[in-house]
């Protein structure tokens, strides 16, 4: 039965590995989107610093995925 609880144990440790990773990904895309939008509001640039900002948020989460699972 031992082995039973540790397989458990494991699959649980990992589900809230995953589950973590995939929230600080839509923190750091969000973060990313707002502070675009607000540069490009105040700066008045439009879609400029949105689509920058976007496009190195979701580049941050996907290294973050890859360090993240490594371990």
């Amino acid at each position: 039965m031992p082995q039973k609880n540790d397989n458990l144990k494991n699959d649980l440790n990992n589900y809230a590995k995953y589950s973590g990773v995939a929230f600080e990904m839509l923190g750091i895309i969000v973060l990313g989107v707002w502070g675009g939008i607000k540069l490009d509001a105040s700066l008045d640039t439009k879609p400029l610093f949105t689509i920058v900002l976007s496009l190195g948020a979701v580049a941050a989460a996907m290294y973050l995925i890859v360090v993240r699972t490594r371990k």
